[in-house]
C-alpha cells in the first residue's frame, strides 16, 4: 500500500475488477458475424431502390414524351382535323430528346410513335366526328433501337378521344 501525504491509497489495475475478462475473441467474431448478415440483406435493398429510382425517373421522362406528342395533336386535330398526321392509322417515330434544364444533360432519348383509330357510334345511323389517339414513348438507346433494359426503361403508352364540339 503506498501513502500520499498520510492518506493510504490502494493501487488497481486500469478498471478491471476481480472475475473480469473483457471483450473477448469470441465475442468480436459473433458481432462480425451479425454485422456482416445485416449487410446481406441491407446491400440487396439499396441495389432495387437505385434501380427503382432509374425506372421511375425514365417512366416519367417516357410519360413527358408521349404526353407533349398528345398535347401537340390535340392542336393539330382542334387546328385542323383532316391533317394528314391525323389520319386513320400508324404514324412515327419521331425521335425526342428529354434534357434536364438545370444542367441540360441528356436524361433518355424516346421513338414517339401514335395510333389514330376511328370511334365508332353505338347510335344506329349516327356518325362520330371523333379518333381515338394512342401514343406511345419507346426507349432509344444511342441509336434508334429499343433500349428495353429490365427494370430500367418501360414503354409508356397513352390513349384519349378527339372530338369537336360542335353546337
Amino acid at each position: 500500500m503506498a501513502t500520499i501525504k498520510g492518506n493510504p491509497v490502494i493501487l488497481r489495475s486500469a478498471g478491471l475488477e476481480g472475475g473480469e475478462e473483457g471483450f473477448g475473441l469470441v465475442e468480436a467474431l459473433i458481432a462480425i458475424f451479425i454485422l456482416a448478415l445485416g449487410m446481406m440483406f441491407v446491400g440487396p435493398m439499396i441495389a432495387d431502390a437505385v434501380q427503382n429510382t432509374s425506372l421511375s425517373r425514365s417512366k416519367d421522362t417516357a410519360s413527358l414524351a408521349a404526353a407533349n406528342q398528345m398535347e401537340a395533336l390535340n392542336r393539330l386535330y382542334r387546328a385542323n382535323p383532316g391533317d394528314a398526321n391525323l389520319s386513320i392509322g400508324n404514324h412515327g417515330p419521331v425521335q425526342v430528346e428529354i434534357v434536364n434544364p438545370s444542367d441540360n444533360s441528356k436524361l433518355n432519348r424516346y421513338n414517339v410513335s401514335w395510333t389514330v383509330a376511328e370511334v365508332l357510334d353505338p347510335r344506329p345511323g349516327k356518325t362520330l366526328s371523333a379518333v381515338q389517339v394512342t401514343t406511345t414513348a419507346t426507349p432509344i438507346g444511342a441509336g434508334t433501337a429499343a433500349n428495353l433494359t429490365v427494370r430500367q426503361n418501360k414503354v409508356v403508352s397513352i390513349t384519349t378521344i378527339f372530338s369537336l364540339r360542335v353546337p
